[in-house]
């Protein structure tokens, strides 16, 4: 799976490295090369990286790759402070997978997180297939609650969007 040039080894070793670009870059071609061996350390750097250039491009090649531990991951970092503002791209790489379990802290993210984390967490709750009636209410109350005090207009949109999907989804016939 090596090429001349860009072997294997040189690519985990830039992406240990000290620079954040070249890590980034290094992520990105082990994904697009399915590298599944470098898996186990891009997890690892991916949890405990602080650049969000070298999270992004990590989260996005695991995401590729669709490495089923990246999930836990990535929904730990979504739950840390030190993410905010930069949550986007690691919502973008849960796409892959099934966001039935982090339902609530979605809608924490559409309510409160910024514009891009908003909308990626709703395009990922729109593509929950089945949601309890037990689990949608509380949040579909929480939603409510966030359209009379949010101001942001495009923020408003995506929970009215929300809103109205589910309210829509819960009347049509089994």
């Amino acid at each position: 799976m090596t090429e001349i040039g860009h072997p294997v080894t040189d690519l985990l070793a830039r992406l240990a490295g000290e620079d954040p670009e070249a890590a980034r870059e290094a992520a990105l071609e082990l994904g697009d090369r399915r590298e599944y061996g470098a898996a186990p350390l891009m997890l690892e750097i991916l949890g405990a990286t602080s650049d969000a250039r070298v999270r992004n491009g990590i989260a996005y090649a695991l995401s590729a790759m669709r490495v089923p531990e990246m999930f836990e991951v990535v929904v730990e970092l979504l739950r840390q402070e030190r993410t905010r503002g930069f949550r986007g791209t690691l919502l973008y790489a849960l796409r892959p997978f099934d966001c039935t379990p982090i339902l609530p802290l979605l809608v924490d993210l559409v309510i409160g997180d910024s514009w891009e984390a908003a909308r990626e967490a709703g395009y990922l709750i729109t593509e929950i297939e089945v949601v309890s009636t037990d689990t949608w209410l509380p949040l579909e109350e929480r939603l409510r609650a966030a359209l009379e005090v949010v101001e942001d207009p495009g923020r408003r949109e995506i929970i009215a969007f929300l809103s109205e999907f589910f309210e829509n989804d819960a009347e049509e016939p089994a």
